[in-house]
C-alpha cells in the first residue's frame, strides 16, 4: 500500500473513523489523496465534532505549502452555526487545544458538511473576514460520489490560490500569518509584565504590526484564564477622563458577561451587574467608583489580574490628542492618576499596556506643571523591523500558499527597498500577486529578479499613500523628529551629525523605530523607499549654503509654478469659450498692454497654449482675477493669492541677480512657493 495515502494503522489495523455513515464514506474518499492519521469525536461546548487529520502527499504539500497534517472537521447540523460555533471550534483545535499543538497546519483546514450551499457560504465568509483561516469546503454528497483528483485540485486552487494573503491590511486577530522571531519574544515580555502587575509599553512606526502583537497578547491572557480588554484610543478621545474609566468597565462587562451559556465560566461572569448610572462616574465619584468596580470584577473572576490595553495612545495623550481636554487640559493627568493610584494600592487587580508611535507620554515629567503619573513607569519596547530571514520566511510561507515562489535575489531586493517593514513588503508582494492574476499566469510560478526589477519603480510609486500614512504620525505629532529624518535624507550624513551634536532625544526615537540605524558612527535611513519618498516630496527643503544654488532653486520652483498657472488658464479658457478661447485671451491682453509685438505674436500663435506662453507674469495675475470663479476652489484665500503672486514676481529679480538672498527672503519665498505648489498639485 502507498504509505502516502489511505489510513494509518495501529497494531496493524487501520484507525477507526468516527462519524455517521455519510461522514465515514466522505473520509474514505479523502483517503484516496492523502493519509488519514487520526480520528476522534471532540466535545466543544454542547456539541461533538467528528474530526480527522489528513496528511497530504509530498506533491500536494509542496504545491500549496501545507503543514504536515490538515484538520478535517465534519459538521452534522448544516452551516447554520458556522460563524458562531464552527469557526470557534476550528480556532480551539488549531490554537487553544494544547494536545495537538504544533501538529496541525494553523492556516488551512478542510470542512465537510451536508449543506449543499457550503462552498458559497465559505466564499461569502472569506469576503467578510479576509484575515480568517483558509477553509477548503466540501459538500458531503460530492465526496460520496464522483470526486476525483482534478476536482480536488480545482477546489484547492479556488480556496487557496485565489485569496490574496499578502494584501490583508487589517491587524491580525490570530497567529495564522504571524511572523517575526522578535515579535513572539515581545508578546512573552508584555505577558510577563502583566503577570507581575507591571505596566508595558509598545512603540513603533505605523503599520509595523503593533496592533497584531496586542491582539495576540490579549489571546494569550484569555487562554490563561485572565481578563484582557483592548481599546483603540483613536476612537475614544471624545470621551472625558471619567467617561473613559466608565467605558473600560462597560467593555469588560460586555466582553465577559456575554459568554455563551455553555461556557463553564458563564455562571461566574453572569454575576457582573453594576450600577453604571451617571452619578457614579461623574468627575466627583469616578475615581472611587472605578476602584470599587475593578475590585469587584477581580473577585468575581477568580482573582485574575485584569489587563487594560490602550492602543493609539497619542489620541488621549497631552500635546498630541485631537481633543482639547486631553491635549491642553488635565484629562490625561486625572486619568493616569486614577490608574496609578489603583496600581499602587492593588497591583494584583490591574495591569495596563499602552501602544503608540512615540514614548513621549512616559518620558515627559510634567503635565501642565504637575507630576506626570506614568513618568518613568514604563521601559519602552520598540517593535522592530524584520531581518532578512524573517522577510524570507514570511514571503516564502505566504507565497507558497498562493502558488508563488521567489528567487533568493528578490528577497534581498525587497529587503533593500523596504528595509524589513513587514506591511510595506506584503503590500508590494500583493501587487506582484495581482499582476500575475491579471496576466493569467499559471500557478505554481516563480518571481525572478528580472521580473521584479522591471516593475519595482512602479511598485514604489504605488506605495506612496502607505508611506505617507506611516510617516504621518511622526510628521504631525513629532515634527522635530520628522525634521531630523528629512535632514538626513536631504542634506546627508555630515550635516546630520552636526544637527544631532547638540543632543536630541529625537534621534533615539528614530533609532528605536528602526527607521534610522547607526553603524560605525554613521547614520543611515534603513528603508530606501521612505528615503526616496522624502527626497522626492521635499526636494526643495534641502539646506543650501551657496548663493548660486539658492538662486537656481528659486528659478526652478518659480518657473514650474508659472508653467502650472499658464496650464490652469488654458484649461479655464477652453472650458468657458471653447474654440474662441484664443480670441478671448487676446481681447483680455489687449486691455493690459501697449506692446504691439506681444499682440502680434499671440495672433500668429498656432495654438491657445502657444499664445498663453506669450503672457507676461503680471498679466497672468490680471487674467486669473478677472475670471476668479474658475480658480477660487484652488485658491480659497484671494488675499493670500494676490500677496504670494507679488512674492513670485519679486523672486524673479532675486533669482536673476547676484544680490544676497537672506534667510528671511528664503522663508517668504518658500511660503509662497509651497502655497502655489500645493494648489497646482491638487489640480
Amino acid at each position: 500500500m502507498n504509505t502516502q495515502i489511505g489510513f494509518a494503522t495501529i497494531k496493524g489495523k487501520p484507525i477507526d473513523i468516527k462519524g455517521n455513515v455519510s461522514m465515514i464514506r466522505a473520509i474514505k474518499t479523502l483517503a484516496k489523496f492523502g493519509l488519514i492519521t487520526f480520528s476522534r469525536v471532540i466535545q466543544f461546548k454542547s456539541s461533538g465534532y467528528p474530526v480527522c487529520f489528513f496528511k497530504p502527499t509530498e506533491v500536494m504539500k509542496s504545491m500549496y505549502n501545507l503543514g504536515n497534517e490538515i484538520l478535517v472537521v465534519c459538521c452534522t447540523d448544516g452551516m447554520k452555526d458556522f460563524k458562531s460555533r464552527t469557526k470557534d471550534f476550528i480556532d480551539y483545535m488549531l490554537v487553544t487545544n494544547t494536545e495537538f499543538k504544533n501538529r496541525l497546519d494553523k492556516v488551512t483546514c478542510f470542512l465537510i458538511d451536508g449543506d449543499i450551499d457550503i462552498v458559497n457560504i465559505i466564499k461569502r465568509d472569506r469576503v467578510e473576514n479576509p484575515d480568517a483561516r483558509l477553509i477548503v469546503p466540501f459538500y458531503i454528497e460530492e465526496l460520496n460520489n464522483s470526486f476525483d483528483e482534478n476536482t480536488l485540485s480545482n477546489r484547492m486552487r479556488e480556496f487557496l490560490y485565489e485569496k490574496d494573503l499578502f494584501g490583508i491590511a487589517s491587524p491580525l486577530k490570530n497567529d495564522m500569518l504571524f511572523f517575526g522571531k522578535d515579535r513572539t519574544n515581545i508578546i512573552s515580555e508584555l505577558y510577563a509584565r502583566y503577570k507581575q502587575g507591571e505596566a508595558g509599553g509598545l512603540f513603533g512606526l505605523r503599520r509595523i504590526g503593533k496592533t497584531s502583537i496586542l491582539n495576540l497578547l490579549k489571546l494569550r491572557v484569555d487562554d490563561s484564564g485572565g481578563i484582557a480588554v483592548y481599546f483603540d484610543c483613536s476612537g475614544l478621545h471624545h470621551h472625558r477622563w471619567n467617561e473613559l474609566l466608565k467605558y473600560i468597565i462597560i467593555d469588560i462587562v460586555d466582553q465577559y458577561a456575554g459568554y455563551n451559556t455553555e461556557d463553564e465560566r458563564e455562571s461566574e461572569y453572569s454575576k457582573i451587574n453594576f450600577d453604571l448610572g451617571e452619578d457614579r462616574y461623574n468627575e466627583k465619584n469616578a475615581v472611587q467608583s472605578f476602584h470599587n468596580d475593578i475590585s469587584r470584577i477581580y473577585n468575581i473572576f477568580g482573582k485574575n489580574r485584569i489587563l487594560v490595553i490602550l492602543d493609539e495612545i497619542e489620541s488621549i495623550s497631552f500635546s498630541t490628542s485631537p481633543a482639547k481636554w486631553w491635549r491642553e487640559e488635565n484629562d490625561s493627568l486625572y486619568f493616569w492618576q486614577t490608574i496609578r493610584a489603583l496600581l499602587q494600592m492593588h497591583s494584583e487587580y490591574l495591569a495596563f499596556t499602552i501602544a503608540g508611535v512615540n514614548p513621549m507620554c512616559v518620558e515627559t515629567p510634567l503635565i501642565n506643571g504637575y507630576d506626570n503619573p506614568i513618568f518613568g513607569m514604563i521601559n519602552p519596547i520598540y517593535t522592530t523591523l524584520f531581518e532578512y530571514d524573517d522577510i524570507k520566511n514570511m514571503i516564502s510561507s505566504i507565497g507558497g500558499r498562493l502558488g508563488i515562489s521567489f528567487e533568493d535575489t528578490v528577497y534581498g531586493k525587497l529587503m533593500e527597498d523596504y528595509g524589513g517593514h513587514p506591511f510595506l513588503t506584503r503590500q508590494v508582494c500583493s501587487k506582484i500577486n495581482n499582476d500575475l492574476n491579471a496576466r493569467h499566469v499559471k500557478r505554481p510560478t516563480v518571481v525572478t529578479r528580472n521580473s521584479y526589477s522591471l516593475k519595482c519603480d512602479e511598485y514604489k510609486q504605488g506605495m506612496t499613500s502607505v508611506i505617507e500614512q506611516i510617516l504621518g504620525v511622526i510628521e504631525n505629532y513629532y515634527p522635530g523628529e520628522f525634521e531630523l529624518l528629512k535632514r538626513l535624507a536631504l542634506d546627508g550624513r555630515e550635516s546630520f551629525r552636526k544637527e544631532i551634536a547638540l543632543g536630541n532625544i529625537g534621534i533615539q526615537h528614530l533609532i528605536g523605530y528602526c527607521i534610522i540605524e547607526k553603524e560605525n558612527g554613521e547614520y543611515f535611513i534603513r528603508i530606501k523607499s521612505i528615503e526616496d519618498y522624502i527626497k522626492s516630496k521635499f526636494v526643495y527643503d534641502a539646506t543650501l549654503t551657496e548663493q548660486k544654488d539658492k538662486r537656481a532653486r528659486i528659478n526652478i520652483r518659480r518657473d514650474n509654478i508659472e508653467e502650472g498657472l499658464r496650464e490652469l488658464i488654458q484649461f479655464s479658457l477652453k472650458s468657458k469659450y471653447g474654440k474662441k478661447a484664443k480670441d478671448q485671451l487676446i481681447a483680455m491682453v489687449d486691455k493690459t498692454t501697449q506692446d504691439s509685438t506681444q499682440k502680434t505674436k499671440m495672433i500668429n500663435a498656432v495654438s491657445l497654449k502657444d499664445a498663453i506662453q506669450e503672457l507676461y507674469f503680471s498679466q497672468i495675475k490680471i487674467i486669473m482675477e478677472k475670471d476668479w470663479k474658475y480658480y477660487e476652489k484652488l485658491f480659497p484665500d484671494k488675499t493670500k493669492f494676490e500677496a504670494y503672486m507679488d512674492v513670485l514676481n519679486k523672486s524673479r529679480s532675486a533669482g536673476a541677480h547676484t544680490r544676497t538672498i537672506s534667510a528671511d527672503d528664503e522663508v517668504i519665498y518658500n511660503i509662497a512657493f509651497d502655497f502655489f505648489e500645493e494648489a497646482i498639485k491638487e489640480d
